[in-house]
Order: structure tokens, then sequence, then C-alpha cells
């Protein structure tokens, strides 16, 4: 016969482990998910894959925001130079170490 008793708490989902003898609480298993499906490793593997995808998604997106960027200073690079270039001022920029 087994020394422990399951309890499933009806509104947290949390398994207690009661030893019989004395009535002690042995073990509290907290569920992984908060949708668990009772199987301790199935909602383990299921953690892992959203976290991929969570991985994922944060990735992509990060990439979306930097091509974002980099096509915002490439536009504003492109608009100074053609400022300059419509200016015609051709002279160069004073090289601060030719002040000496």
């Amino acid at each position: 016969m087994n020394d422990t008793h399951n309890i499933k708490c009806p509104c947290c989902n949390t398994i207690l482990v009661v030893d019989r003898r004395t009535g002690k609480i042995v073990e509290e298993r907290r569920p992984i998910l908060d949708q668990s499906t009772g199987d301790r490793f199935e909602d383990a593997a299921k953690k892992v894959r959203e976290r991929a995808s969570l991985a994922e998604d944060k990735f992509r997106q990060m990439q979306k925001e930097r091509q974002s960027r980099s096509a915002k200073l490439d536009a504003l690079f492109k608009d100074s130079m053609q400022r300059v270039k419509e200016s015609g001022d051709d002279s160069k920029p004073v090289n601060p170490f030719d002040m000496d």
C-alpha cells in the first residue's frame, strides 16, 4: 500500500502529497502551466515549445526594427547628401587637427 496520498487543490491545481500516517505534507507540486494537462512531462515540453516560439517572435520583431532603423538612417543620409549637393558648397570641412 502507498504511504502517501495525493490531494489536488481545485483553485490552483497544486497537488499536495500527504503522508498517510503523520498527515504532514511531504511534497507540494505546483502546476507548470496555468492550463495543466495533468502530465508534468507534457506540461514542461509544452512550456519549452512556447518559450521557443516566443523567442522566435522576439527575434523577428527585432530584425524588423533594425531594418526599419537602418532604412531611416539611410534616408537621412541621402537627404543630407542631397542638401549638400544642392547648396553647391564643395569645400572640405575643417579638420580640428589643422587648427594648431
